[in-house]
């Protein structure tokens, strides 16, 4: 860990402010948690974010509003991210570093380093936008921002929003790490949605850390989509992500196993969230 190289330290009042103070050699930072590890040497200005009024988190009948430097922690006690889709956001949450890590560590920040994420998938099985600001303030869809590499840009992320749930739904989060803060060797996130018949009438499916960030596996989704949602319609979800999904190789696993791991999670995830799921009476 180094800082040698900064020579200024920025504190706008405004996103406008901020982004202005953007340039080839100015880092922003939050929380500072992946900053501190990984500043690069050609930085020399530090723009501060935490002075921006960002930290909200705020529930209305549409869904939530984040802002960007709302901690993890911070959305983990949140009383109505809590109980949304059953819980599915701690449940993730709880497994991202360690508590001090989380009690400082932003939402915008996580977001903006767009690699290593067990927040990604979890955003894009919710169908959550994203906000950002690069001379005009910008929103889509999360999956759209980092597929098109928006994330790479000149921009500052401002927050993220995440619809109401409808219906009788419920979502679930699965994770295969060495241990229990580690990072994952691969994830998965999904949310189910029933009708009065008890069929499933709405699925969303991401694996992620593939080790790309988060991709959705519409053949699984679509497979779901009126059948049941019992242990075989799970199985055989699985198995289309075990065949799919894009996997590679690095040092924590290999691209064969990363394809099992990606069967085994959607499975189980799906079957987590069937279980959460109201029960017809």
């Amino acid at each position: 860990m180094s800082l040698t190289n900064i020579e200024t330290f920025v504190h706008p009042r405004t996103v406008e402010e901020a982004f202005a103070a953007l340039g080839d050699h100015a880092t922003p930072i939050s929380g500072g948690t992946d900053v501190m590890l990984r500043n690069p040497k050609s930085s020399t200005t530090l723009v501060d974010l935490m002075a921006l009024p960002l930290a909200d988190i705020t529930e209305s009948a549409t869904g939530f509003s984040i802002g960007a430097n709302a901690t993890l922690t911070a959305m983990a006690e949140h009383q109505g991210l809590a109980a949304h889709l059953r819980g599915v956001l701690p449940e993730m949450l709880v497994h991202v570093g360690s508590p001090l890590l989380r009690n400082v560590a932003t939402l915008g920040g996580h977001l903006a380093r767009g690699r290593l994420s067990d927040v990604v998938p979890v955003l894009v099985a919710l169908d959550a936008d994203i906000h950002w600001y690069d001379g005009g303030h910008r929103s889509g869809p999360i999956a759209r921002f980092y597929e098109s590499g928006t994330h790479t840009t000149r921009m500052l992320i401002t927050g993220v929003t995440i619809p109401a749930a409808t219906g009788n739904s419920a979502g679930a989060f699965h994770k295969f790490l060495r241990t229990f803060f580690d990072i994952a060797l691969l994830n998965a996130a999904c949310v189910l949605r029933v009708d009065g018949a008890g069929a499933i009438d709405s699925a969303r499916v991401v694996v992620g850390e593939t080790p790309s960030l988060g991709v959705r596996v519409d053949e699984a989704e679509a497979a779901l989509i009126g059948g049941p949602p019992d242990p075989g319609a799970f199985a055989a979800a699985g198995r289309i992500a075990r065949d799919l999904v894009v996997t590679r190789s690095d040092s924590r696993a290999s691209a064969e196993y990363r394809s099992q791991l990606a069967g085994v999670a959607v499975e189980r995830c799906l079957a987590k969230a069937a279980s959460r799921l109201e029960v017809a009476s």
